[in-house]
């Protein structure tokens, strides 16, 4: 797995407790997962774009 990936889990993961404990969220394990999930999207998009050049 690349560090991009793993980055992208973080900080997704990172900014959904954010989100959730400012009260966007009702559930920060829910927010935490999404994050992740989003995380995981942008790590796979920045892998395959640096692979590009």
């Amino acid at each position: 797995m690349d560090s991009y990936i793993v980055r992208g889990i973080l900080i997704g993961g990172s900014l959904g407790v954010f989100a959730a404990l400012l009260g966007l969220s009702d559930s920060i394990p829910r927010a935490f997962g999404v994050g992740m999930i989003g995380g995981f999207l942008a790590g796979i998009t920045l892998e395959r774009r640096r692979r590009r050049k």
